[in-house]
């Protein structure tokens, strides 16, 4: 229990705990959380999960995502000044469905945000609850961050930011934090359970407690608390294997004294998987279409890499694979990491926008000239019908130019 001192050693008293989570209003006291959150993210206890950031920065609350058992909503959502997504669910632990059902519920928002295309998951981000929202109409992640950085005198950005934010983001390196007014012992069993079982890296999971305290002039002060120490005792967090060979091979079962809840880890995505999900999602037209590019995709001479939402094809430069173009169940996309932006430089960057865009809009129309702006635009295989073969030819002229600029640094 915190003591408030005083000048008068008689007058020092320990603080009074705030119980959030009685007289039947759970849902406005977790509200209270989720907006201490929102407003004040540097109250986590981030360093004691990464302890190279300094600061977070949050992207909304009640952000809608879409997973195996229907639609949720991530409380709140957040990003560390080195381009890491920490996921936050709120909960009093008194809530009966605590022990269970938020720990399942956490694993399955985290599985669902790694597996986004880039644009799709700004566009959940602009669907947030307008109170909870962050990003503008046209801005982007990156965008939105370094204005919040550029604000602040003190605050500072990775220099590869972005690379880093999509980095982490496809391969599932997110903090899944579940924070509460006071952890049950049962849910800390619970996930040494998880920790025991499937190990490290690289999606991260932790427990947190904000605890109120009534002070005397009737304001109250917030204590964070991280709990749970790994089997080295040098980090509060639970890792789980989401991606690779380990990520088709196990799965995860959250069990608690309600039952068990089973989370299937989806693996990357592979060519027939591909091909029943654009069959299942499009029109034969379409179909045709998409079939079409991926043929002429495979025999460009082309790198190919596969993610768990996509198949992507691009260049590999010693060891380093730039993708560019983004295939999924509807959509296909063209996008130019930053580094191989900074690599280009302003002129040939903007020669690439406009090289893709003269077959079809991958990149907004009016900013395509402009070699501050990346943004880009998620089109259905429809857009390329009857142009399969000038996309291609672009996309692989276009992966000459980043391997020749990025041979040249």
């Amino acid at each position: 229990m915190p003591v408030l001192l005083s000048e008068n050693d008689a007058d020092s008293r320990p603080l009074t705990r705030v119980d959030i989570g009685i007289n039947g209003a759970a849902n406005d006291h977790e509200s209270l959380l989720q907006k201490v959150v929102d407003d004040r993210p540097n109250i986590l206890p981030i360093r004691e999960f990464y302890p190279g950031v300094a600061n977070l920065f949050s992207l909304g609350g009640e952000i809608p995502v879409e997973t195996g058992s229907g639609q949720g909503f991530i409380d709140n959502l957040l990003v560390t000044d080195d381009g890491r997504l920490v996921l936050v669910e709120t909960k009093l632990w008194r809530n009966p469905e605590a022990l269970r059902e938020v720990v399942a519920q956490t694993l399955q928002y985290g599985m669902a945000l790694s597996q986004l295309p880039p644009a799709e998951f700004e566009k959940q981000l602009r669907r947030a609850d307008p109170k909870w929202r962050r990003l503008g109409q046209d801005e982007s992640v990156s965008q939105y961050v370094r204005n919040r950085v550029a604000s602040r005198p003190l605050m500072e950005l990775a220099e590869d930011f972005e690379d880093r934010f999509d980095e982490f983001r496809r391969a599932g390196e997110i903090l899944l934090l579940v924070v509460g007014d006071g952890i049950r012992p049962g849910v800390e069993r619970l996930i040494q359970w998880i920790n025991g079982t499937f190990g490290v890296s690289p999606c991260k999971f932790g427990l947190v407690e904000l605890c109120l305290y009534n002070l005397a002039d009737g304001q109250r002060v917030i204590v964070p608390k991280t709990l749970l120490r790994t089997r080295e005792a040098s980090r509060h967090v639970v890792s789980i294997s989401l991606q690779g060979a380990a990520r088709e091979q196990v799965s995860v079962s959250v069990r608690g004294e309600e039952g068990e809840t089973t989370i299937a880890p989806v693996g990357p995505l592979t060519e027939a998987g591909l091909t029943s999900l654009i069959q299942a999602k499009n029109a034969p037209e379409v179909v045709q279409v998409a079939e079409q590019l991926r043929d002429r995709l495979r025999s460009s001479g082309l790198a190919k890499r596969c993610s768990p939402a996509e198949i992507l094809y691009g260049v590999e430069i010693e060891g380093d694979f730039i993708s560019l173009v983004h295939l999924a169940s509807k959509n296909v996309y063209f996008l130019i990491p930053i580094r191989a932006v900074r690599a280009l430089g302003e002129e040939r960057f903007v020669h690439c926008k406009r090289k893709v865009n003269s077959v079809a809009d991958f990149y907004q129309p009016s900013t395509v000239d402009d070699a501050s702006k990346s943004s880009i635009l998620n089109p259905q295989y429809g857009v390329l019908k009857d142009k399969v073969g000038d996309f291609v030819e672009a996309a692989a002229g276009i992966a000459e130019t980043i391997e020749s600029a990025m041979a040249a640094v």
